[in-house]
């Protein structure tokens, strides 16, 4: 009986430390915690890195864009361009493809 006693008379202080200790659990390993909370910087700096690169290629392809526009447009080179990716010609022409790796 007189642990029973002990019990009844330390409760107060057992449920304490219980609930102080699952707080302290899931403040460290929660979603919301500091090891959810590394795991978001890490997301978050690879993001960046992400939208770093994105925001570039988008840069260059404006660039692009504008290069295309019809007052800068050179039409023979269009034209080539054009034949070399197609590998279209007319049957009256003659093509000569030069070998772009030497």
């Amino acid at each position: 009986m007189n642990r029973l006693e002990y019990i009844k008379n330390k409760w107060p202080v057992i449920s304490l430390s219980v609930l102080y200790i699952y707080l302290v659990f899931h403040a460290i390993s929660g979603s919301q915690g500091i090891i959810g909370y590394l795991e978001y910087e890490k997301k978050i700096k690879i993001q960046k890195g992400i939208l770093f690169e994105l925001s570039e290629e988008r840069k260059n392809l404006e660039k692009h864009a504008i290069s295309l526009n019809s007052s800068d447009l050179d039409l023979d080179k269009l034209d080539i361009k054009a034949r070399q990716l197609l590998f279209v010609s007319d049957p009256k022409e003659k093509t000569i493809w030069l070998d772009q790796r030497e």
